[in-house]
């Protein structure tokens, strides 16, 4: 009797880590990764990723295991403590399996520390601490991961070495994993669709010991924050290629809203001067505007807070209507009140919003000189947000005149606010600037106020920390 108590619980744990060591599956270490794949961003200073990184079923991995569930928690915070931003996380599995012996209990601890080292580069280290049951040491990981984004399109590969610690007085082997996926966003930055292969490889070995794929999706709670669904199976026959896998995931980023906003202070807003007599065409009024065009020739255009280019006297009823993103008690145009609009721009993840409009001289690309300051800001946050790489600066027209000379204007015009920037010290190299002519109109209505709001300059931010942006 005592050597059938002795022998049942060593029994036990021997089946139980073998199914362990057997199931190779690991979700990716943080919020920016795919299903199992990590991709190359890392978490903000001080933001956090964390959740269920997959609860996971793997049936007949092995002869002598018929199902191993496996629920993996992680963990990640990002850090900013030099030149190279960084990002430490955690995961740690609990396991429940079944097949000769059924068994459950807690898997080995992973502590990772992730480098962002370049665009679309990161170096993983991994190490996996044996707090589950079994004889076996730290299993140490290394792994580069590359990923890229075009448009809706997602690639990664990762690759690496892991330093599988040997179990029972068996020797530790080497192995090579390996993956690659491809996602797609059927809506961008709400839901999309991931495929994955992933596997490992002995160098002693001429063949590969595991190697399975997976399909999915991933449903965007928040900007970083989702849920994930996802099936596969083994593609090889080796013991630990399951027959099936399917598995869900749950990972949240609460900090990502914040960190998607940064606001820029402006000074006092003084009010624009009038507009002064141009000699190149008849303007009986002095207001700017040519008699062909003015709809009042003989009463100058009064701004009161507001411009069209009606050239008739404006009320507050004239004022264009509040736009998305707008801050309350502003419009996107404009503000007869300084109190109303403290903030010039908006910097969001995605974009760079100004509150008040880029204005140009009439038919001109000439940028008129009260535009100069909300440039200004424009310029200042660039500096302030080092992150951002590349911003495409857009020219919008409204739809009065010839298609071909619209889009030509708002591409002049668009290249004269980047040549204004850069001579604010913005890189080059951060900036381009595409006109769109009358193509994408914000209002689809054919008015003064409809025309008004479609006359804009936008920035979008294309690439942002290494990272292609959806749009």
């Amino acid at each position: 009797m005592p050597r059938l108590v002795f022998v049942a619980p060593c029994l036990l744990v021997s089946t139980l880590a073998s199914a362990q060591a057997i199931d190779e599956f690991r979700p990716a270490v943080d919020s920016r990764g795919y299903l199992s794949l990590n991709g190359s961003s890392v978490l903000g200073h001080e933001e956090l990723s964390f959740g269920l990184g997959s609860l996971e079923w793997g049936r007949h991995l092995s002869g002598s295991v018929d199902n191993v569930v496996s629920a993996t928690l992680v963990a990640a915070i990002g850090l900013q403590l030099g030149p190279v931003p960084l990002e430490l996380g955690a995961s740690m599995p609990f396991t429940i399996s079944s097949g000769e012996t059924d068994t459950q209990g807690v898997g080995d601890a992973g502590l990772h520390v992730k480098l962002h080292v370049a665009p679309h580069l990161a170096l993983i280290g991994s190490a996996y601490i044996p707090t589950g049951p079994g004889s076996h040491g730290v299993t140490p990981q290394a792994l580069a991961v590359v990923d890229t984004r075009l448009g809706r399109w997602g690639f990664a590969v990762n690759g690496g070495v892991r330093l599988a610690a040997g179990m029972d007085h068996m020797p530790a082997v080497t192995e090579l994993p390996f993956g690659g996926a491809i996602a797609y966003a059927l809506v961008a930055e709400k839901f999309e669709l991931v495929g994955e292969v992933y596997g490992a490889m002995q160098p002693r070995d001429t063949g590969v010991h595991q190697l399975e794929a997976l399909a999915g999706v991933k449903l965007y709670l928040a900007k970083n924050s989702y849920l994930s669904l996802g099936a596969g199976r083994g593609l090889v026959t080796e013991t630990g290629n399951p027959d099936l896998r399917a598995l869900i995931g749950i990972v949240f980023e609460p900090k990502a809203a914040q960190r998607a906003q940064t606001y820029v202070p402006e000074p006092d807003y003084t009010p624009p001067a009038p507009h002064v007599a141009r000699n190149d065409f008849p303007d009986r009024d002095n207001d700017g505007i040519r008699d062909d065009l003015d709809a009042c020739p003989d009463q100058p255009e009064t701004y009161n807070g507001f411009q069209d280019e009606d050239g008739c006297p404006d009320t507050v009823a004239d004022a264009p209507p509040a736009l998305p993103d707008a801050t309350p008690g502003c419009t996107k145009e404009h503000s007869t009140d300084a109190m109303d609009c403290p903030n010039t721009i908006i910097v969001k993840e995605g974009s760079i919003d100004t509150l008040r409009s880029i204005e140009f001289e009439f038919d001109k690309a000439v940028i008129q000189k009260r535009s100069l300051q909300v440039l200004d800001k424009v310029a200042r946050a660039l500096k302030d947000n080092p992150d951002i790489d590349l911003v495409e600066v857009q020219g919008h027209t409204d739809e009065r005149g010839d298609d071909e000379y619209n889009l030509d204007l708002s591409n002049r015009r668009a290249t004269a606010v980047v040549r204004y920037l850069r001579s604010q010290g913005i890189d080059e190299h951060r900036l381009s600037a595409m006109g769109y002519g009358e193509t994408v109109p914000l209002v689809n209505e054919h008015d003064q106020r409809a025309w008004t709001a479609n006359r804009r300059v936008e920035f979008h931010i294309l690439e942002r920390a290494g990272e292609i942006l959806p749009h």
